[in-house]
């Protein structure tokens, strides 16, 4: 059985991370591919790749929850005529419109990844 390095492991599978295939990161690293596919397949890459989407998840989530604040806070100031007087209409109105659309488009991709979660399980 042959031993490779941490640097080798390291190495290969951040080759997979990347999305590289089997065969090429086997050529690439002198190694056979029954060895970089067990790798593939131990689920080194999977939990990895899961963090990685974990990590954007939970930002996301924060992004999300700032940006309605920053909308709850906006629709109080559009609720003060003083303030909307003084205003460029047409550049609140963008503004409010921008943030808007993201944090809708945010909350459906959630509702998507959700139902396909459920779908799964």
């Amino acid at each position: 059985m042959a031993k490779y390095s941490d640097e080798q492991k390291a190495a290969v599978l951040a080759a997979l991370l990347t999305g590289q295939s089997v065969s090429s990161i086997a050529r690439e690293y002198n190694m056979p591919k029954g060895t970089v596919s067990a790798w593939k397949n131990r689920g080194v890459t999977k939990k990895a790749t899961q963090k990685r989407a974990d990590d954007i998840g939970e930002l996301l989530i924060s992004y999300l929850k700032s940006n309605l604040a920053t909308l709850e806070k906006q629709s109080g100031f559009f609720g003060d005529q003083d303030w909307l007087r003084k205003q460029n209409a047409s550049e609140a109105a963008v503004l409010h419109g921008v943030m808007t659309d993201k944090a809708v488009r945010l909350l459906e991709a959630l509702s998507k990844n959700n139902a396909a979660d459920d779908t799964a399980s």
